[in-house]
């Protein structure tokens, strides 16, 4: 696990003001935002990396992608093999990055995510969502970023 700290950058919007953090760590501007699918492609790409960037309570995947999956275990299936991101990285609110394989996210996921379901007008297809950050993820963070 990887883990620097990015410069805060100032969006409305608190998901992309981290990524534009990530970006700007790997000397890529950004000024729009561009929504690819997990499928096809990822947040940025750097240093040979494609890399998804992720914040607090965020969700894996759309519930219309999850393709009916009625279960935790099966929907992360479905993701893991055809996210197109090799590199994950988690901003904290303080934009601490942990930058995590495949592994390392799997297990941060299964350790801090519960499904839930979209609104009824979105679909209502149940869905992989991260908790809200805590004190107990930023800790279970820090000791895998230690180990």
């Amino acid at each position: 696990m990887l883990v620097y700290s990015a410069e805060y950058i100032a969006h409305q919007n608190a998901g992309i003001a981290r990524e534009w953090a990530v970006c700007k760590h790997y000397h890529i501007e950004r000024t729009a935002h561009d929504s690819l699918a997990y499928d096809k492609g990822s947040d940025l790409d750097a240093d040979g990396k494609h890399i998804s960037v992720k914040a607090s309570a965020f969700t894996l995947m759309s519930g219309s992608l999850c393709e009916g999956r009625d279960t935790f275990e099966s929907i992360w299936a479905l993701y893991e093999s055809r996210v197109h991101s090799d590199t994950f990285a988690y901003v904290t609110a303080d934009f601490t990055v942990y930058e995590m394989s495949l592994a390392e996210f799997r297990e941060f996921v299964f350790s801090f995510a519960h499904t839930e379901r979209e609104s009824e007008k979105n679909g209502g297809q149940l869905k992989i969502r991260l908790h809200r950050e805590s004190k107990k993820m930023l800790a279970w963070l820090s000791a895998k970023a230690a180990a």
